[in-house]
């Protein structure tokens, strides 16, 4: 996996969300580059990370992030990149010094107590879609992720020119990330986690209803939560000063949240 590293201060190590790549964080990384050394990560077949069949399995990426990684940081993932934030706080506690989980959640489909999420047949859609006709299903899915977000078109925008400006993603790496979404169920870990964490969610979200913010906290009383007015699934572009703030406050301040 492809790495760059930019500014300056504590090191904030940032993962994308499925079907994008660490260009998406620029006009964050603008703002925290100040504050943080920030690592950022292309997962496995996109942005500028090659591809290789079986890299994009949870084993093999934690087991890069074991070895290339600084021995603490704090981490910062949105989306798909929350669970893998979440995967490897569960699997190396004493390497992350602070977790933010971006309108993430440990579990992305609905199952028995965990309702605040998608229905299975959405993404098993999408997994079908995908495989007929890969451009017009990550269309489908950027407008799934600006849905509902004051600044919509805005997000929309920006998302579609992320996707564009470095090519393609790999199709076996969109497949196997599509299906980390739909398997993998992070609520044990969730559990365990004990380092301060900060669960940030967009109030507008389609993805993630803000509501599952109450079932995160039932899984671990320690864990804090903040909810942006207005936001969807990516509030780091629509809501970008409400988004820096909050991990400010969080990551450097350590302020208390909802």
């Amino acid at each position: 996996m492809h790495c760059s590293i930019s500014g300056q201060g504590p090191i904030l190590v940032m993962i994308h969300g499925w079907s994008m790549h660490s260009g998406v964080w620029h006009v964050l990384v603008d703002r925290l580059s100040a504050h943080f050394t920030l690592h950022l990560i292309d997962l496995p077949g996109h942005g500028l990370s090659d591809w290789r069949s079986g890299d994009f399995e949870l084993e093999t990426m934690l087991g890069w992030m074991a070895a290339e990684l600084p021995e603490q940081a704090c981490f910062l993932g949105w989306s798909l990149g929350g669970l893998i934030s979440l995967a490897f706080t569960e699997r190396y506690p004493e390497r992350v010094e602070k977790l933010v989980l971006l309108a993430a959640t440990p579990c992305f489909t609905q199952r028995d107590n965990w309702l605040n999420a998608m229905l299975p047949t959405v993404f098993q859609n999408f997994e079908k879609q995908l495989k007929q006709d890969q451009p017009e299903t990550l269309k489908q899915f950027l407008l799934l992720q600006a849905r509902g977000s004051s600044q919509s078109k805005q997000t929309i925008k920006a998302l579609a020119g992320m996707m564009a400006e470095v090519g393609e993603v790999n199709s076996e790496a969109l497949v196997t990330g599509l299906s980390l979404l739909m398997h993998l169920d992070m609520r044990a870990a969730l559990s365990a986690v004990t380092c301060p964490s900060l669960l940030l969610l967009g109030e507008r979200d389609t993805l993630i209803p803000a509501a599952m913010a109450e079932d995160a906290r039932a899984l671990n009383v320690t864990l804090a939560t903040q909810v942006i007015t207005g936001a969807g699934h990516a509030p780091f572009i629509s809501h970008v000063d409400e988004c820096e703030q909050a991990i400010i406050n969080f990551v450097l301040q350590g302020q208390d949240c909802v």
